[in-house]
């Protein structure tokens, strides 16, 4: 924490342990939500009710958004149905909606029931999309106005929306809603009051479909480089709008989601706060790979009974060389195609394409790694040698250098491949291709390299 931050979670913890209510109503007073929120992941249930209770509707509505889904999960366990309401009667739909969505369903019904129809109405309609798509993080607070209205009749729309609303521009509708264009704010303003709005529309508006996935909301509204981008459904009715806000909490969900997987783990970790949980989290992934390494270990089995025992025990020795070198060699690949697909960037959907770039690349690196690895293996077996830890009578001891040299030039390149097709095989039927950017390729590529290493050895030796 930075002192200025860390002098307020000090402060606030010290007037919650004193009974101070006086103070701590001063500091919450003066303090953002967004500090507020920061310091409740350093505190206890109890010092977070206090706080929480301590808070006006509003103010706690918007602390409770801003935490984290393991924290925000447990606050909202603590609270009963009333408390609850009037935190979601404070938020924006958008953010109304995901909370309730977090809630077990006849306790988001309970809730619901116990709002004003009409905003129970707009939740409502955004719980129906799923919360990963478009639908699911817009807000549909807009400013929809028919283009025969004129300027004027816009600007009184304007000025009646809520003060809440972040607005840049106002939308164009027909008479069915269907979406026709944009006019920004500050040609609204400069534009004579009588003008037509169609007469100033900007039409080909940036927009997505409601059933959109919310990464390529992200792509679009990045591609286009716009502040906001219209909803619209599948004969293009405006629904509502996704704003910068919405976007950067999408794109960090997305950017975590990549990382826990890629790290081996998931992002159910983020949203429990039970170590045993995550833990269980952390094993789904554990385990399989362990399986996997046991198939590297039937590899070495079965390569011994065909190898001189002195031999074998010196192939060994390096296998973990060969495995760790291809296996970084596919993350990299891997981590290059998911960056692609996850900024969807065009190129990056072609798998031709992916081949021939990281297919030469690999080509560029494979024969550096096996000239570097022939040397070292060289240079290790000499050493072996002369502490007479390996037998130097044992002509085939010689051969391992280039048994090394030869397999991990092949060992880069199948890792390659592997790098390249996992991602693109996951992204093809539908499964996350981060999940293939972890363990999975370091798992695969410990297999096969090492069977590679193996056979190539029997070959020279044999």
């Amino acid at each position: 924490m930075k002192p200025d931050r860390q002098d307020f979670h000090e402060r606030l913890t010290d007037a919650v342990a004193t009974n101070d209510d006086a103070r701590l109503t001063t500091i919450l007073a003066q303090a953002r939500a967004a500090d507020i929120a920061e310091s409740f992941e350093l505190l206890d249930e109890t010092e977070r009710s206090r706080i929480l209770f301590a808070l006006p509707p509003h103010t706690a509505a918007e602390v409770v958004v801003m935490l984290g889904e393991a924290v925000r999960g447990d606050i909202v366990e603590d609270l009963d149905t009333k408390s609850l309401t009037d935190i979601v009667s404070e938020l924006p739909p958008d953010d109304a909606a995901d909370m309730l969505a977090e809630l077990p369903e006849d306790e988001a019904d309970e809730i619901l029931d116990q709002m004003e129809d009409e905003q129970a109405d707009r939740i409502e309609e955004l719980l129906e999309y799923g919360e990963d798509t478009a639908g699911g993080i817009m807000t549909p607070d807009v400013v929809a106005v028919y283009g025969w209205k004129s300027v004027v009749d816009a600007v009184e729309y304007v000025r009646a929306a809520t003060q809440e609303e972040d607005l840049h521009e106002i939308y164009i509708v027909d008479e069915a809603d269907h979406l026709v264009g944009t006019v920004p704010l500050r040609r609204l303003v400069t534009t004579a009051p009588t003008t037509t709005l169609e007469e100033i529309v900007e039409r080909d508006p940036v927009m997505v479909l409601a059933s959109d996935d919310q990464e390529t909301v992200v792509q679009v509204i990045r591609k286009y480089d716009v502040i906001s981008a219209a909803v619209v459904d599948a004969e293009g009715r405006l629904l509502g709008r996704i704003t910068h806000d919405d976007l950067l909490d999408v794109a960090v969900e997305e950017a975590e989601e990549d990382l826990y997987r890629m790290a081996g783990t998931d992002p159910a970790e983020i949203e429990t706060s039970s170590v045993f949980s995550a833990a269980f989290v952390r094993l789904k992934w554990l385990l399989p790979c362990m399986l996997g390494m046991l198939l590297t270990a039937s590899v070495l089995l079965i390569s011994e009974g065909h190898l001189d025992g002195a031999l074998f025990g010196a192939l060994a020795a390096f296998a973990p060389m060969i495995g760790a070198t291809s296996g970084n060699s596919g993350i990299q690949t891997s981590t290059i195609i998911v960056r692609g697909f996850a900024t969807g960037e065009l190129a990056a959907t072609k798998i031709s394409r992916a081949l021939l770039r990281h297919g030469r690349i690999a080509l560029a690196m494979a024969p550096v790694c096996g000239v570097a690895a022939c040397g070292l293996a060289t240079i290790g077996i000499r050493v072996l040698i002369r502490m007479g830890i390996i037998e130097s009578h044992v002509d085939s001891i010689r051969a391992v250098p280039l048994a090394i040299g030869l397999a991990m030039p092949v060992a880069i390149l199948v890792a390659a491949v592997l790098g390249i097709m996992l991602p693109f095989g996951f992204r093809r039927f539908g499964v996350d291709p981060a999940i293939a950017s972890g363990p999975l390729v370091t798992t695969a590529n410990d297999v096969v390299s090492v069977a590679i290493y193996m056979f190539l050895a029997m070959l020279i030796v044999g």
